[in-house]
């Protein structure tokens, strides 16, 4: 298995995947992404190098902006 985001997804489906396959096909735009891959933070331009692999935890966190007016 994989989790990604705290959630175990089916390891047939993601794995094999890099990083900005699984961004892209999940609906998730890579601008402002930071991916942590088994506490290691990976760079944004690793993100089509780096492939997910069975029993990785990966966590996707993305920046929103905003404030006080």
């Amino acid at each position: 298995m994989v989790q990604i985001n705290g959630e175990q997804q089916d390891v047939a489906l993601v794995a094999g995947k890099t990083l900005l396959a699984y961004l892209t096909e999940a609906g998730y735009d890579p601008v402002g992404i930071v991916i942590e891959k088994n506490m290691e933070i990976i760079h944004r331009e690793d993100f089509d190098k780096v492939n997910i692999d069975d029993g990785d935890v990966i966590e996707i966190l993305h920046f929103v902006g905003g404030g006080q007016f």
